[in-house]
């Protein structure tokens, strides 16, 4: 008998609210729901008789501004305009094309302090690939102050 008491004990029964606590916890639960149902009634329109049905018929409910803001809305304030009329533009001339620059052949550039190779292939316009083939560059990190490089043709 898992539910039987232990030897000497008693068994008391169970608390119930009952008295003047029964009556005030039943109001306290049941007044703000008797107040919202009283509310909810004395809203135009509303009923509960005939739930999903306005009480005053099929009249829709409009909302109305106040007396004292039942004035016409300001007046815009860009005063309209006529819609401007295309008018032609002239097309510049097209410039000739300039003849393109001849690159220098056994270009060589003197590495300076503060140099890299990504660098130096930016201002020539060439890959970084090309240079470290040119030269035989075996760890493009190891460049010298004063060592002289040969640029390729772009």
């Amino acid at each position: 008998m898992a539910n039987s008491p232990a030897p000497g004990s008693r068994l008391s029964p169970p608390r119930t609210s009952s008295g003047l606590a029964g009556y005030v916890l039943s109001l306290a639960l049941l007044l703000p729901l008797a107040i919202v149902l009283f509310l909810v009634t004395q809203i135009p329109g509303t009923s509960l008789a005939q739930p999903g049905s306005s009480a005053g018929g099929n009249t829709p409910i409009t909302a109305k501004r106040p007396v004292g803001l039942n004035q016409p809305p300001p007046p815009t304030l860009a005063v309209p305009t006529a819609t401007p009329q295309p008018t032609a533009t002239p097309v510049p001339p097209t410039p000739e094309p300039s003849p393109t620059a001849v690159p220098e052949k056994n270009r060589t550039y003197t590495v300076q302090s503060g140099d890299e190779l990504k660098y130096i292939a930016a201002q020539y316009n060439v890959s970084i690939f090309g240079i470290i083939n040119n030269n035989n560059i075996p760890n493009p990190d190891s460049l010298k102050v004063g060592q002289t490089l040969k640029i390729p043709d772009s």
